[in-house]
């Protein structure tokens, strides 16, 4: 993988490059890429500006804005607050239309064996600051919080364990957790790509990401000639990076006021001429 351009290094060209796109897809991570990474992800909480900047994103013109999280289908809708977006939980295994309409995507096995189940929270339970987290068809196993020094010994005893359903289960180790799936159910990229079906040659994609699982959306994004942009990543099928989700923010914030100048001349742009008279 070639090193990742940092983005705000890159915003002239893509400025040219909204101001010639018919739409905007722009689709996002939540944990670690809007909301900052906690110890305890239960206790995650949008930041005031990233609420307020999507809200704006989700309003504008021939944008179109995709959330999309590892968080169970209801947990992010309930965090993110917003209506009319592409909504897409448990990793791909979720998804929910602009317009309401909500499915699942688990594969031919649908869901997990209930005895692999018990087993990994038996485990869990072995390390303290560990917990397993059901989800439609799928769990997470939590580790952030596990002293370092033992991670690896709980990081071993999940596989260890996943093994023998393998390759009907898919593992998959994130910067906080490891999530287990079935094989063949949706992950992120393919969530994205049924979102982008009525994308045309005309639009512009974007999409962030900070954790394992977004890298197969970081690869179908480029391969579909969009913008990838890692965050808090040194290495990323991405193309762009950014350091923080606090950055994520500001360039968002960018993102708005750009799409919403499109069409006006570069000078009364600048010179603030698209702001209505007081008069």
């Amino acid at each position: 993988m070639a090193s990742l351009k940092p983005l705000w290094l890159s915003v002239g060209p893509l400025s040219e490059r909204l101001r010639r796109a018919d739409t905007l897809y722009l689709g996002l991570d939540f944990d670690g890429t809007l909301a900052p990474l906690v110890a305890d992800p239960r206790e995650t909480v949008l930041p005031i500006r990233a609420r307020e900047v999507l809200q704006r994103l989700s309003q504008q013109p021939a944008l179109r804005l995709g959330l999309l999280s590892s968080r169970t289908l209801d947990d992010l809708r309930q965090r993110a607050g917003l209506e009319r977006v592409f909504l897409s939980g448990s990793s791909g295994l979720e998804t929910r239309s602009e317009s309401g309409k909500s499915a699942t995507h688990f594969g031919s096995l649908q869901g997990l064996p209930t005895p692999l189940l018990r087993e990994l929270e038996s485990w869990c339970r072995r390390f303290p600051g560990a917990w397993l987290e059901p989800r439609p068809g799928s769990c997470a196993l939590h580790f952030r919080a596990v002293a370092p020094a033992l991670q690896p010994a709980f990081g071993a005893g999940v596989r260890r364990r996943i093994r023998p359903h393998q390759p009907q289960i898919t593992l998959v180790h994130g910067l906080t957790k490891f999530e287990v799936t079935p094989a063949d159910g949706w992950d992120k990229a393919a969530a994205l790509e049924h979102w982008l079906e009525t994308a045309t040659s005309e639009s512009l994609i974007l999409y962030f990401g900070d954790d394992t699982r977004d890298e197969p959306a970081h690869a179908a994004i480029r391969r579909r000639g969009g913008i990838a942009v890692a965050v808090d990543r040194v290495v990323s099928a991405a193309e762009y990076a950014l350091p923080a989700s606090s950055d994520v923010i500001w360039f968002l914030e960018w993102l708005d006021r750009e799409w919403g100048q499109r069409g006006v001349p570069p000078l009364a742009a600048k010179e603030g001429l698209l702001q209505p008279s007081s008069a």
